[in-house]
């Protein structure tokens, strides 16, 4: 009898940690970016349309990518691989699976001067009007939109990378990938200050930075919550390979695909524990953000895109 109470106990306890989609959102195709700005998220899709989504779930607006041709000469739809909004909030900048950068402002698409024969992994506005792009070949691109031409490019490393994020104030950006390595960013002055090692062993998938703290997913199952300036970090082990992880604002809340089964775990890492288990996708993660403490949005490999709230 008391064997049969603590195992319900157990798996109550167990269940109660577990959350359910506050909002989930059907796209046409599987989104594979997004940025979040204040309470509304604009997604990046597989089928080259860009998205406004508010909160509750409604798509207010979509913009879709001209179409390209493959092998064959067909038209087809293009991907958008990664997707940024200016802080005035009336530019979207969109890297697109042409190797084209492209502008949306009220609904109108410019092709920029910028193109590229590898992939954009990542890219995000430093100004109202430069753009930093991460490639999969390991450099890092500085292109100013005014000018329409590149201003700078730095050498990632000798490995490709994965991923690229800034920081709330933009000063600082971090870049990872296979080496396992982060490197640090100054912005302005367009240059790698320190590179951040020693918790990864492997390929970092994604990569975060918020409140002078930096996580990583990565290949070697393992999510690395580093200080900014790399003199010590926490190790979180997942059980299967990290596709991708978050951090809140503040970078007291984690969240992460820890697993195989496609679910995110949420941990706070002040105490190193976890709080909770978002259930909801059924394909591989492919971007996790916070909107706030409480609340996050998540994609994958399907068509919906899902928004979160904590207890």
């Amino acid at each position: 009898m008391n064997f049969l109470f603590f195992v319900l106990f157990s798996s109550l306890t167990l269940y109660a940690g577990v959350i359910s989609p506050k909002v989930s959102v059907k796209t046409s195709s599987p989104v594979l970016d997004f940025v979040v700005r204040g309470n509304d998220v604009w997604a990046g899709t597989a089928n080259g349309e860009a998205l406004q989504i508010t909160v509750k779930g409604k798509i207010i607006s979509k913009t879709v990518l001209p179409a390209i041709e493959d092998s064959w000469g067909e038209k087809i739809k293009q991907k958008i691989m990664s997707i940024d909004l200016s802080s005035d909030a009336k530019t979207l900048i969109v890297a697109g699976e042409d190797g084209c950068l492209y502008t949306i402002r009220e609904g109108k698409i410019t092709k920029t001067a910028y193109s590229t024969k590898t992939v954009v992994k990542k890219i995000a506005f430093i100004s109202d009007t430069k753009v930093m792009l991460a490639l999969l070949s390991n450099e890092v691109v500085f292109f100013d939109l005014k000018s329409n031409r590149i201003v700078k490019t730095l050498s990632g490393g000798t490995s490709p990378l994965s991923d690229m994020a800034l920081s709330t104030d933009k000063k600082i950006a971090v870049i990872a990938g296979e080496a396992g390595v982060v490197s640090v960013i100054d912005t302005a002055a367009m240059k790698i200050t320190r590179r951040i090692q020693g918790g990864n062993v492997d390929n970092v998938y994604k990569v975060d930075i918020q409140n002078n703290h930096v996580l990583t997913a990565g290949q070697d199952r393992r999510a690395i919550l580093y200080t900014l300036d790399g003199k010590s970090y926490v190790r979180f082990e997942g059980s299967f390979l990290i596709y991708t992880a978050a951090l809140s604002p503040s970078a007291g809340v984690m969240a992460a695909a820890m697993d195989e089964e496609n679910l995110i775990s949420v941990f706070d890492t002040h105490k190193r524990k976890k709080v909770a288990t978002a259930k909801g996708h059924s394909a591989t993660l492919n971007r996790i953000s916070f909107i706030n403490e409480k609340r996050f949005v998540s994609c994958a490999d399907e068509n919906k895109i899902l928004f979160w709230e904590l207890p």
